[in-house]
């Protein structure tokens, strides 16, 4: 008898299992490269805005005082908030601004606006005379 030439049963079934690990590993990665490109472009629209904000302080007409502002804003088709502190430094003319930029939740607060920012940024304006 002529024996017929092909691949068995059992490796079939070790090929498709190593298909399988492979095209999972690939799955896996391409969910975290998503995660990853998701991540980048919320950062940079965060930085954007906390420069946008940073800029608008700078070019005032009036100076900005010491303390805490926050605020709304829609950016890229999203709803974001941002917050600023100013505070005097060493040299008297000048005045240090950090700012918060986060996404807004969907639903109410969520917690401390800076424990959420995708970034802050940090800069100087001129105090007020």
């Amino acid at each position: 008898m002529k024996r017929s030439m092909g691949f068995t049963l059992l490796e079939v079934l070790v090929a498709l299992a190593i298909f399988a690990m492979v095209a999972a590993s690939v799955l896996t990665a391409s969910a975290r490269s998503l995660q990853t490109a998701a991540r980048l472009e919320d950062k940079t629209l965060a930085m954007w805005i906390a420069d946008n904000r940073l800029t608008e302080l700078q070019l005032a007409e009036t100076s900005a005082s010491e303390g805490r502002d926050q605020g709304e804003l829609e950016f890229a088709g999203r709803r974001w908030q941002w917050q600023s502190e100013i505070q005097a430094t060493s040299e008297p003319s000048m005045r240090r601004v950090t700012l918060w930029v986060a996404p807004r939740p969907e639903r109410g607060s969520s917690g401390d606006l800076r424990e959420r920012a995708v970034v802050s940024l940090s800069g100087f304006l001129e105090a007020p005379r």
